[in-house]
């Protein structure tokens, strides 16, 4: 009986030893594809994050890890590269879009601009144009971006495309950003100092669109006759919950009063009595510490302005031997007043020994003379006669009266004809890097090659190297811009054109520079004549 009893506890005891293994192992199974699923699931959330910044949630849990910019302001010869849309070419673009491809545009847009840029392949639209302010809203917490305000601007050329565009600034500018975007004002957005990128694309009834645009250098925008300017800075943060666009149906109804599109020939008061605001070169809005360089006059003229406005120094002769007056030869000697006639010694008589008194050198006097007047008809002084000089060379030694003369520009520089100016080493803008390095010494320079200009005005030109790409600078060039001062009379060429210089019609280098951000600046000036 002890050995049946013994035989089944044993038995019993193998058989759910046996059966507590099996479950263990399929439980540690079970685990483990849990494991594998929520490590997968991980993975796949991580990357939708990181791979959709621009759904609220995510870009929110983005700013908490640190994970994400805000936006930057971009430099020019650094901004992404893309292409500019007038606004016939903004309706024909996106206005023949289905509601789906909008979708997707908007979410790639937006997705861009929250990464500022990186690694984005293909081009970014920009709007150019000549745009009217149709009213201003401003920029608070509940809004996209703040601080500033967001002006609703029509095309002029296409009436049905409206642009939204944020202008962000820092506080102490409200006011004068609030004086300059008045209903009316029309703003130039020029390529290539413009950058308004595309954000978000809407439809409205009537077949208009509204897009939503970001100004990405955030430079000075001001009037041509300077009555008017502001500068802009980077949104503080955004706020993707308030959601694209930023002015509503409803509130471009309120501002243009139910009238989206107005008359093309139809101008209020304000578009007639303020000139138009456009963006101001970085070159232009902040003058180069580069010492400002005269107009060049024509040798001609230049000899005639010396001849017309240098007083002549008058010329006292220095060390003149002293006259004496003729004496009759009757008259007695001893006179106080008559000088003394030596007389004659007889042979062998002992001279004196007579101790030499130096003569008194008259002290030249200095003669003001009188500044030239502006008459039409001047009357020349009479030229000083000069007596000679004891020397065999008859040489006269001038002494400058103390008058203050006005001084000859040092500036000024002559201008040939094309293919006729000096001899001198012709460069290009790559090699600016190098000169900027080891100077340009005494040597004369010559700059060839292909520019865009970017900056017009007052007798001086702003050029940047033209690069394979948008017209922007590539490579050497990227940080290389030419400054051109041109001669009295001759205009510089408009902002946007592209010229060419070639060894028959080079700018004269003189001086080259870089500055502490690497940018390097060359210094130039128009020596040729003609177009």
């Amino acid at each position: 009986m002890s050995g049946k009893s013994y035989y089944g506890y044993q038995g019993g005891s193998g058989h759910r030893r046996g059966a507590g293994t099996k479950d263990g192992l399929f439980g540690w199974t079970v685990f483990i594809f849990l494991l594998l699923g929520f490590v997968f699931l991980c993975w796949m959330g991580s990357y939708y994050i990181f791979a959709n910044p621009e759904k609220a949630a995510n870009y929110r849990l983005l700013l908490r890890m640190h994970k994400i910019e805000p936006p930057v302001r971009f430099e020019i010869t650094g901004a992404p590269r893309g292409e500019f849309l007038k606004p016939g070419q903004l309706l024909e673009r996106f206005g023949s879009m289905t509601t789906s491809e909008i979708r997707r545009a908007n979410s790639s847009l937006l997705r861009h601009f929250i990464r500022n840029y990186h690694q984005v392949r293909e081009l970014v639209p920009y709007a150019v144009g000549t745009y009217r302010v149709l009213g201003t809203l401003p920029l608070s917490e509940e809004t996209f971006c703040k601080p500033g305000l967001v002006a609703l601007l029509q095309a002029v050329e296409q009436p049905e495309v409206l642009l939204e565009q944020p202008f962000t600034a820092l506080e102490k500018d409200l006011p004068r950003l609030k004086r300059s975007l008045v209903t009316g004002q029309q703003i130039k957005l020029e390529k290539p100092l413009d950058l308004s990128a595309v954000v978000h694309i809407e439809r409205l009834s009537e077949n208009k669109i509204l897009l939503t645009t970001m100004p990405l250098l955030y430079g000075t925008y001001g009037a041509a006759k300077g009555e008017t300017s502001f500068s802009l800075e980077p949104p503080e943060g955004l706020n993707l919950e308030a959601g694209l666009p930023i002015i509503s149906p409803e509130d471009i109804a309120k501002l243009t009063g139910g009238k989206i599109i107005p008359g093309k020939n139809s101008e209020s008061k304000s578009e007639k009595t303020s000139g138009g605001l456009s963006r101001i070169a970085e070159e232009m809005a902040t003058p180069s510490p580069e010492p400002r360089v005269e107009k060049a006059i024509a040798v001609e003229q230049t000899r005639r302005l010396e001849t017309a406005s240098l007083p002549v120094a008058q010329a006292i002769p220095v060390h003149e031997p002293t006259v004496l007056p003729a004496i009759p030869v009757n008259t007695p000697i001893g006179n106080e007043n008559t000088p003394a006639i030596p007389r004659a010694i007889p042979v062998g008589t002992p001279l004196p020994i007579v101790t030499s008194t130096p003569i008194p050198v008259p002290t030249p006097i200095s003669t003001p003379t009188p500044l030239p007047t502006p008459e039409a008809t001047t009357t020349p002084s009479p030229t000083p006669k000069l007596s000679p000089s004891p020397t065999a060379t008859n040489a006269v030694t001038m002494i400058a009266t103390n008058q203050p003369v006005a001084a000859t520009p040092s500036e000024i520089w002559p201008v040939y004809e094309p293919g006729k100016m000096p001899r001198g080493r012709l460069v290009e803008s790559s090699e600016a890097q190098e000169m900027a390095t080891r100077g340009i010494g005494g040597e004369r320079h010559y700059l060839q090659g292909r520019f865009t200009v970017t900056a017009s005005g007052n007798g001086r030109a702003v050029f940047r190297p033209q690069g394979a790409i948008a017209g922007m600078p590539l490579g050497p060039n990227g940080k290389v811009r030419v400054i051109v001062d041109f001669p009295s009379g001759a205009t510089p060429p408009p902002e946007g054109n592209v010229i060419s210089r070639d060894s028959q019609r080079p700018f004269q280098i003189t001086s080259v520079k870089r500055g502490d951000d690497g940018q390097v600046n060359i210094y130039a000036r128009e020596i040729t004549r003609g177009q």
